[in-house]
């Protein structure tokens, strides 16, 4: 019976987490959506790899080359967009780049030669990039404090929904030319730009008070809520004088958490193809099946993390993962190698489902939130760029006694090596440079700090903590460091 009385009100309290006003609701959806979408568009060239080297007449491994340049791109489109939508307010700057993606997808549809190709997928990659960072922190500041969790982790892995749709769509159309996945993609931008352009702006700090849904905005412009009120470059210098040590390590994690999520599933539909020997229609529902763990994941591991811990909760979800890679890689049968994939990428998605309220917590400063996500989350894409590569040549070195490529070898040994590296990172995760009022600094202030009243509350339930601003501190002297104020765990 308290089993039973437990389950029900962990329910209950997930259902009240999700509690939120309707236009917050539709900024989460919309948000969702251009990640999921862009996702999408980014897939589709490996989905169509073969396709494309035989309409341009060259290797496939110079076709996968491509797909490496556009994530070695995407960096750059975190700074132009993060930086604009750290200045400008959240609206405008992702409408422009939902324009840049529908416009570079399109004509990823209309190349004719190799060099087209690559100058297409860059300027992809530089659209592509700017998406996160910016999204993830127009989520996250306009939901409630309680659905931050549920939603953060749904949100991340969007991209996980944008496989699983360029999946079913190359399925679905592949009596068509390779080209039309490219342009279906390209328009499916159009109801994603239209949703928010008429979705309305909001309060960052009306939304961050516990017990309070949010509002939309009044007289406070969209560039002042987000700090756009002081230079960019102030605000920066700010953040590396005093934790240059937090960009190094969210890079270091980022990279751990996409080496592991890139080197366990870019490979893993042509390792059933071709070593294991899987039709279309098994590999498709394998791959249906990895990444719903993956989304279910991040949406339970996001959920406890809100609530008890967010380093600790993505480490066990790490941890979780581990014991789960044989029957991930080494089962012949469809049905055990979907449940091993669907319980490694559960406990990867509940992980990496607490990225995104990890990434708004930790920065430096509250006025460059879109800026420092989107940068640390592409840079570690960057440096896992080379996981896929990796693990194909490996394969291709080292095959089977028939001279099939050793897939299951390669990528056993890879996510294996990440699983323990990326358990270490969150091990060391500075704690205490988690801040949970971050929405309620001023993003606007060179130096950060929390209102009088929250300092004086907050000191009344911590005796123990140093006061963060006033007589004799540093930050009266102008030598503040951030306001860090522990998260639990």
């Amino acid at each position: 019976m308290t089993a039973r009385n437990s389950l029900t009100g962990g329910l209950q309290s997930f259902a009240t987490a999700l509690h939120m006003k309707p236009f917050q609701a539709l900024i989460w959806f919309t948000c969702w959506s251009a990640w999921t979408i862009a996702s999408l568009q980014f897939y589709l060239l490996p989905f169509t790899l073969s396709n494309i080297a035989k309409y341009l007449n060259v290797k496939q491994s110079r076709i996968s080359e491509v797909n490496t340049y556009t994530m070695l791109s995407r960096s750059l489109g975190a700074v132009i967009f993060g930086v604009l939508s750290d200045q400008y307010g959240r609206k405008i700057p992702l409408l422009i780049d939902l324009v840049c993606l529908g416009v570079f997808s399109l004509c990823s549809g209309f190349i004719h030669t190799y060099s087209q190709l690559i100058g297409v997928r860059l300027l992809f990659g530089i659209a592509y990039g700017g998406v996160y960072g910016l999204m993830m922190a127009t989520v996250l500041e306009s939901v409630p404090r309680k659905a931050r969790g549920i939603v953060g982790g749904f949100t991340q892995q969007g991209f996980a929904a944008g496989y699983l749709l360029a999946s079913g769509f190359h399925l679905a159309m592949s009596q068509y030319k390779w080209q039309a996945l490219f342009w279906l993609g390209a328009g499916l931008t159009v109801p994603v730009f239209i949703l928010r352009l008429l979705t309305p702006s909001f309060s960052v700090t009306a939304a961050a008070v516990e017990g309070e849904d949010g509002g939309e905005l009044g007289h406070v412009s969209s560039a002042a809520a987000v700090g756009g009120n002081l230079s960019f470059m102030k605000k920066l210098k700010f953040a590396l004088r005093y934790h240059w040590g937090v960009f190094l390590y969210m890079i270091a994690l980022t990279a751990c958490f996409n080496t592991m999520g890139h080197g366990s599933f870019d490979l893993y539909p042509t390792f059933l193809v071709t070593q294991r020997k899987l039709t279309i229609k098994e590999e498709t529902w394998v791959t249906i099946i990895l990444q719903s763990g993956g989304i279910s994941g991040a949406i339970v591991g996001g959920y406890l993390g809100g609530r008890f811990s967010l380093k600790w909760v993505a480490f066990c979800s790490a941890v979780f993962s581990g014991p789960w890679l044989p029957l991930y890689a080494l089962p012949r049968s469809w049905n055990l190698l979907a449940l091993g994939a669907f319980f490694m990428q559960f406990g990867y998605g509940g992980a990496i489902g607490n990225l995104g309220n990890i990434l708004q917590q930790i920065c430096p400063h509250p006025g460059i939130r879109a800026a420092f996500g989107g940068v640390a989350y592409n840079l570690g894409n960057a440096i896992s760029s080379i996981a896929p590569t990796i693990e194909t040549k490996l394969g291709e070195r080292f095959p089977l006694a028939d001279g099939t490529p050793d897939y299951a070898g390669t990528q056993l040994i890879l996510v294996g090596i990440m699983v323990g590296l990326l358990c270490i990172c969150l091990g060391l995760m500075p704690s205490k440079s988690l801040n949970q009022n971050w929405d309620i600094e001023d993003p606007n202030a060179e130096i950060p700090h929390l209102p009088e009243d929250v300092v004086h509350e907050e000191e009344l339930k911590d005796s123990a903590r140093k006061p963060t601003y006033g007589e004799g501190s540093e930050a009266a002297s102008g030598e503040a460091v951030h306001v860090e104020n522990s998260s639990k765990g």
